[in-house]
């Protein structure tokens, strides 16, 4: 009688943002194990590049320490090379860590339960998941820098105009976008993701929802990821600190072990942060169906009332 149930209260059922939330939240945490054992490779892949980051972030931070306060030109191709190859390398794996929860995700929508998941079952899926996932993140990004940019160079990063124009981008464009976004990833709109776009007028039409949705799954997060970034942040801190004073004479250096430590805090802030960003796909997918369904019964209403004008 139970699996009956939760089969069908699935993920396509009319519900109110509330509920979208309470589902979003109990439905992981359920099935936490399962979700670990399918979505290791990606909290892996994700671990390892946080780790990359970790080896060379101070010395980037010294690199740009050292070219502002250059008086002549400095060549900075190595280290220019270097970030944008670890930025990549983030790009590519948080693109596999959403694919590889939108396939989970698109699983329990087709079998209106809780399915059992291999990751060695679904690889072409992931892999499909992970490139949609990817041109999602790319497109909004995109978006995002051509509006910004051209504010940059009006009025300077340091103007105050520069934070309010992206809390303004982000409530106009980044809320509907979420709608494009979960229709493309979870396989149910077209293949085509420009064709997807059409889907943000449900996306403006269901704003309030989505927003409160995505601030309070995004709250949650916010929240986890500090309290896992900090230790990161104090001990990168603390290495740069002692490096700027080896360089300008100070013999007195952190142990060791400081750098080995902040690879593994980097990894494991990664591993928590994308953990914690269930909390904020899962209600949003609760939402998308629930979208969904009010449409379907909307377009059933209308047949219905067609079929009886014409009897």
């Amino acid at each position: 009688m139970d699996e009956k149930k939760e089969k069908e209260e699935g993920l396509f059922q009319t519900r109110s943002y509330l509920s979208c939330l309470n589902e979003g939240f109990k439905l992981p945490s359920r099935h936490i194990l399962s979700l670990l054992k399918f979505l290791w490779p990606s909290l892996a892949a994700g671990a390892v590049s946080a780790g990359l980051w970790g080896i060379f972030f101070n010395q980037l931070f010294l690199v740009v320490t050292a070219w502002l306060a250059a008086t002549e030109p400095v060549t900075l191709l190595l280290p220019a090379y270097t970030l944008w190859g670890l930025c990549l390398l983030a790009l590519l794996a948080g693109s596999f860590c959403l694919g590889n929860v939108t396939v989970a995700i698109s699983r329990y929508a087709e079998d209106g339960s809780w399915p059992v998941l291999r990751f060695g079952a679904c690889r072409n899926e992931i892999f499909h998941a992970s490139l949609r996932a990817l041109v999602f993140l790319l497109v909004g990004a995109a978006v995002f820098l051509l509006v910004m940019f051209p504010l940059y160079l009006w009025v300077g990063v340091h103007s105050v105009w520069m934070p309010v124009t992206a809390a303004i981008l982000w409530l106009a464009w980044g809320v509907p976008y979420c709608m494009v976004g979960l229709d493309y990833l979870l396989g149910r709109g077209p293949k085509s993701f420009f064709r997807s776009l059409a889907r943000i007028k449900d996306g403006y039409q269901y704003w309030g929802a989505f927003f409160i949705v995505l601030f309070c799954g995004g709250l949650i997060m916010t929240v986890f990821s500090l309290v896992s970034w900090l230790p990161a942040g104090v001990l990168s801190f603390a290495g740069y600190e002692s490096q700027m004073s080896v360089l300008t004479g100070d013999t007195t250096d952190l142990p060791g072990a400081v750098p080995l430590f902040i690879v593994f805090f980097f990894m494991l802030a990664s591993l928590i942060t994308n953990m914690s960003g269930w909390l904020t796909i899962f209600p949003l997918s609760y939402l998308y169906g629930s979208v969904e369904a009010r449409k379907k019964e909307m377009e059933r209403f209308v047949e219905e009332e067609r079929r009886l004008q014409e009897s």
